[in-house]
């Protein structure tokens, strides 16, 4: 008998071993616990598991622009020269990253819908700070 999604996500997050999270966090195969395993976890502790979940390979674009917005990446789009100046280079560097990683078209297409979550001016605001080749971060992507 497997393990639901949810089941598998909680017995991850329980893990006392932080080294062994990170370990079975590389090995997970299923892109939908991968994303919930971003959206359960205690962004307080730090960035290795979300950075670790962008390093699976199964990890989709779908999970990335959730991670994405997770970060607070919102802040970086709306202006970057203000983000490259963070006083949290942890934070910065990894929103950084991810940013790079999702505009070279690192990850594959997902089966999960992503909406990113701006209300309509926000989502108007930056659509017109933005370049076209960065309207990914503000379109829906997924399963549609």
């Amino acid at each position: 008998m497997s393990l639901s999604v949810e089941e598998q996500v909680e017995c991850l997050l329980g893990m006392e071993d932080r080294n062994l999270l990170l370990a079975k966090a590389a090995e997970v195969k299923d892109e939908e616990v991968l994303y919930v395993l971003g959206h359960r976890y205690n962004w307080d502790d730090g960035f290795a598991l979300p950075k670790a979940i962008i390093d699976n390979p199964n990890c989709r674009l779908s999970t990335a622009l959730a991670l994405f917005y997770l970060a607070d990446g919102v802040r970086y789009l709306k202006n970057k020269a203000e983000a490259e100046n963070s006083t949290s280079p942890e934070w910065r560097d990894f929103v950084t990253d991810l940013y790079d990683r999702i505009l070279q078209g690192r990850f594959d297409e997902s089966n999960i819908e992503f909406i990113p979550p701006l209300n309509k001016v926000e989502h108007y605001k930056l659509k017109k700070k933005l370049d076209r080749s960065e309207y990914v971060f503000i379109e829906r992507t997924g399963a549609i």
